[in-house]
């Protein structure tokens, strides 16, 4: 598996032996226009166990691609939102989830910082627990973790969120050493300062049964969120499709229409009004591109 990618040389990790060699491809993907992606299966070959060097001569079929960060065989993407320091964008985690279902990868709300702001944190999970598993956390509070490592132990995960939210300490956390640089809240701004400056991924170990790796990724694309149709929302709200049948319009745009079902999930409990107002303004952001499409 392809760890680390950069200047053209790779970092594949071998699962038989564990060794870990420094790799080139093949210019056979030169002439297919394949570049071999972090997260890549790979087969290789020219080992040089002496000086842990081989050449890439064989990619996998993918099951999953992202662009950006350009990863390949995710099986989840972990979202890190803060309860406090940075306050959350909530618009941006909506746009996020939606990018994850569109590419099919299971998408994970980890609610960090709960001890500073504990009925925010609850108040997140109010809103998201319809649509997505959460996971409130405190990196005061180790055995907090726990509950995510055993969920993600034997997958390829995703870390993101912005900058500030805890993804490095999550990481250095579970990883049982510092492998990433963490970075303090910018005095001026009250956000994050980055730290992570390439996708690379990590085999991680404490607690885990399984091989299982995570990426810190430097930034998360969500152009496939603002390239739908708009009357295709729906369709990557799990609130909504879960209950698809239930609405007597077959045309709803379901942004306040009268007699329209949105009303009848928020008062079942099963969609949260801030959900379904932050959709309406997606919905609008999408037909207004959508309607400038040929301009």
């Amino acid at each position: 598996m392809i760890l680390k990618g950069i200047g053209g040389l790779y970092s594949v990790w071998a699962e038989g032996s564990g060794r870990i060699y420094q790799c080139s491809a093949r210019g056979i993907f030169r002439k297919d226009a394949k570049k071999p992606l972090i997260g890549d299966r790979v087969t290789l070959d020219e080992l040089d166990d002496k000086n842990k060097t081989a050449a890439i001569v064989e990619i996998a079929p993918r099951k999953s691609e992202l662009r950006r960060p350009a990863v390949a065989n995710i099986d989840k993407l972990i979202f890190v939102a803060a309860s406090s320091n940075p306050k959350p964008d909530l618009l941006l985690l909506d746009k996020m989830l939606i990018s994850a279902q569109i590419i099919k990868v299971e998408f994970v709300l980890m609610i960090s910082k709960s001890d500073q702001e504990p009925e925010y944190a609850v108040s997140m999970v109010e809103q998201y627990s319809p649509a997505v598993k959460c996971f409130v956390t405190s990196a005061k509070n180790y055995e907090s973790f726990k509950p995510v490592i055993e969920y993600i132990d034997g997958a390829t995960s995703v870390i993101a969120g912005q900058s500030g939210a805890g993804k490095s300490t999550f990481i250095n956390a579970v990883a049982g050493e510092n492998i990433m640089d963490t970075g303090n809240l910018s005095e001026k701004t009250g956000r994050g300062k980055h730290t992570t400056r390439h996708s690379e991924l990590f085999k991680v170990t404490d607690g885990f049964k399984n091989p299982t790796f995570i990426i810190d990724s430097p930034g998360f694309s969500m152009l496939e969120a603002d390239s739908i149709e708009p009357r295709y929302l729906q369709d990557y709200y799990p609130e909504m499709y879960n209950n698809k049948g239930i609405c007597k319009f077959q045309d709803c745009s379901h942004t306040g229409e009268p007699g329209c079902f949105a009303g009848e999930l928020i008062n079942e409990g099963k969609m949260h009004p801030a959900r379904l107002q932050r959709y309406s303004v997606i919905y609008k952001e999408l037909s207004e591109k959508y309607k400038n499409r040929y301009k």
